[in-house]
């Protein structure tokens, strides 16, 4: 049997497919979406999510929020967190390299951007990197047609529901998330929301907190 090739020491058992070779267990185990960037359809990754027991611990002041989030909050806001959800899913199927980290801070950096027009002056909170950018210029682009004055019955989006609706996702994706740094655990069950090959469609109605 040959040694795995990322410690050099161990049988190398199992086939990993982002490496296209096969590595040890332990590599797999440990190495998995920390320095491997695991494909959704790998077994050992499925599994390994399921027996996950390190998970992101969600910022506390959007814990303190989660009362707020109930069934009420979901059904009202579900059409623009369908919208939200789908930006999500388009903006990585043309960018291989986003993770749910990029997510999270996207949300946070909207947020912070939100933050500023409650304070009369506007200040736009940019994340870091082109990846991030490119999903933080796709969300702001919904909430700024959501904010804008309708010309029909339904009001616009409010500022505070704005905030409330992007810390609403900031959380889901916490919870939903793990503490790898390749994560896309939160990803990948976001597109489980989205019906396959979609484009203009809205994403379907499932997204809630754990």
């Amino acid at each position: 049997m040959s040694t795995c090739p990322l410690c050099s020491s161990r049988p190398a058992k199992r086939y990993c497919p982002a490496k296209e070779e096969r590595i040890c267990a332990i590599c797999c185990g440990t190495k998995r979406e920390v320095e491997i960037d695991c494909p959704r359809d790998c077994n050992y990754l499925r599994a390994g999510r399921d027996y996950e027991a390190e998970k992101r611990i969600p910022d506390p002041e959007l814990t303190s929020k989660a009362p707020l989030f109930d069934d009420a909050f979901v059904y009202r806001f579900t059409p623009l967190l369908n919208i939200l959800s789908l930006a999500v899913v388009q903006e990585r199927a043309q960018s291989r390299w986003l993770v749910d980290n990029d997510v999270i801070e996207v949300c946070k950096a909207l947020t912070a951007t939100l933050k500023t027009l409650s304070s009369g002056i506007y200040y736009e909170s940019l994340p870091d990197g082109p990846i991030r950018q490119a999903l933080y210029r796709r969300l702001k682009e919904v909430f700024d047609q959501a904010m804008q004055p309708q010309e029909s019955m339904e009001e616009s989006l409010k500022l505070k529901e704005a905030i409330d609706v992007i810390d609403f996702m900031t959380l889901a994706a916490q919870l939903n998330s793990s503490t790898r740094p390749k994560s896309r655990k939160y990803l990948d069950w976001l597109e489980t929301l989205v019906p396959e090959g979609s484009t203009q469609q809205s994403a379907g109605s499932g997204l809630i907190l754990p």
